[in-house]
């Protein structure tokens, strides 16, 4: 029986779920672009509203979710990544020939999965969560029906999705079948830290392979770069980033608890993954021409170096984990971001041509997606360079030195493709930049100064954004 108090620490997800419920009653009543649109973001600041005034430490909702410090993080990223997509897909979608108020009961239902994803305490409640987040990406990232591409993305992501969900349920119930529990707290009190039996080995290992899926990390990676390329671009963004938070968010709750990166088996096998993100990631990006295509596999590759801090296995590696990834989600939104401000009847700016010359016709646009591309590259006085020296601080102290040296090359090679799309844009050689919907934008051109201004802001003062991780 779930108390009062136990749903005022659920408060966010209660706020976000009924404000889909109104989204799709007002539709219902009369449609209206702006008014679906304004009522979502309210509903997301209410909800964030509500996480700011949650009681600080940890508590347990019916043992199915765990509100702590890592949950409330993570969550109130994800409300921030949605609410900088819903200002995003205002515009965007108002230049296309379809309906479009569903546009923002998906992502809302979307945002609820991810955000119980991440507080989720039980099997159960997790997996529930993540069909959640999944159903809603099907439309989501298939919402353009004519467009061809979008149908297929939406397609090819339904059968991923489902791949990867299987891998995780089988893991899950061989998991329970050795050990009888499927909360995490009761896992960990089954195992009490001794050796995994062979059956719990096994489900850990096909939970890897389902979380692969979900995470796009190499070899599970090769569904990204038609879906972020199909997908509306800002279905693509919310892809990036919300919905590979939230699954890393669980996978790391869950071989915390049961140790799991305490047998070398695992861990190597992590370790593998990782590497062959980083490096696989980063050189199938150098082969593209699609500047979509270029960042899913730029995205894998910032997965992979996301795994270094899992793989620190500590409350320093953990930390380092939540930074880079609130730095991964500014610098992803600002880059499809510009791409949604580019955007037009006609389309968006998908070719990394497409953006030829555009220092001589936009040039604050141009200066804002340089320190973006810089940022994703982990040059210094950026975000990713600051969410990178964290990385290697933490797995330094882990005595992962393999690791680093892999990213440290890896991000060599990424330097390579980020230069050059600066590259391009420096070039005189361009006809003028076609209509596009973030000209008459004042919310689209405050927002993307808002984010250049945040990439600025975690790459020369960090200290504030670390300060918010020091409760976990």
């Amino acid at each position: 029986m779930i108390t009062l108090e136990e749903l005022k620490w659920l408060s966010p997800q209660i706020i976000i779920a009924a404000t889909a419920i109104l989204v799709m009653l007002g539709i219902a009543v009369k449609r209206n672009h702006l008014f679906s649109s304004l009522l979502t973001l309210a509903g997301l600041v209410v909800s964030f509203i509500c996480l700011l005034n949650t009681e600080p430490g940890q508590h347990l909702a019916s043992n199915i979710f765990i509100i702590d410090g890592f949950g409330n993080y993570l969550t109130g990223l994800i409300i921030c990544a949605s609410f900088v997509i819903t200002l995003f897909a205002y515009p965007y979608m108002q230049v296309q020939k379809t309906i479009k108020e569903e546009f923002y009961v998906l992502l809302l239902l979307a945002t609820l999965g991810a955000d119980c994803m991440v507080i989720s305490n039980h099997f159960i409640t997790f997996v529930l969560s993540l069909e959640v987040l999944s159903v809603s990406l099907f439309g989501f990232i298939g919402y353009l029906k004519n467009e061809k591409f979008s149908i297929e993305a939406g397609i090819k992501y339904l059968i991923m999705a489902a791949v990867g969900s299987s891998f995780i349920l089988f893991g899950f119930a061989l998991i329970y079948m050795a050990t009888g529990a499927m909360d995490l707290q009761a896992l960990n009190k089954a195992l009490n830290g001794g050796d995994l039996s062979p059956l719990v080995l096994t489900g850990l290992a096909l939970s890897i392979v389902g979380f692969g899926f979900k995470m796009a990390l190499v070899p599970f990676h090769l569904w990204t770069p038609d879906i972020y390329a199909g997908a509306p671009a800002p279905s693509s963004a919310f892809v990036a980033t919300v919905s590979k938070g939230a699954a890393f968010a669980f996978l790391l709750r869950l071989f915390y608890s049961v140790g799991g990166l305490s047998h070398d088996s695992i861990w190597i096998a992590f370790a593998v993954i990782a590497t062959a993100s980083m490096f696989i990631g980063n050189w199938l990006a150098l082969q593209q021409k699609n500047i979509k295509r270029m960042l899913a596999y730029s995205s894998i590759s910032h997965l992979g170096y996301l795994m270094i801090g899992f793989l620190a296995f500590s409350i320093p590696g953990m930390r380092s984990a939540a930074f880079y990834l609130t730095i991964y989600f500014v610098s992803m939104l600002a880059a499809f971001g510009l791409i949604i401000y580019l955007s037009g009847r006609k389309g968006e700016p998908l070719m990394i041509e497409d953006y030829r010359g555009l220092f001589w016709t936009k040039p604050w646009l141009a200066a804002f997606f340089s320190v973006t591309m810089l940022s994703l590259a982990g040059v210094p006085f950026t975000a990713g360079f600051m969410g990178k020296f964290y990385l290697l601080a933490s797995g330094m102290n882990s005595g992962a030195i393999f690791l680093l040296v892999v990213l440290v090359v890896s991000s060599t090679i990424g330097l390579f493709y980020y230069l050059r799309v600066v590259s391009v844009m420096l070039s005189r050689n361009s006809a003028e930049v076609p209509e596009h919907v973030g000209a008459n934008s004042w919310v689209l051109k405050l927002l993307v100064g808002a984010l250049f201004i945040l990439l600025l802001w975690f790459g020369m003062y960090p200290s504030v954004f670390l300060q918010m991780l020091s409760g976990f």
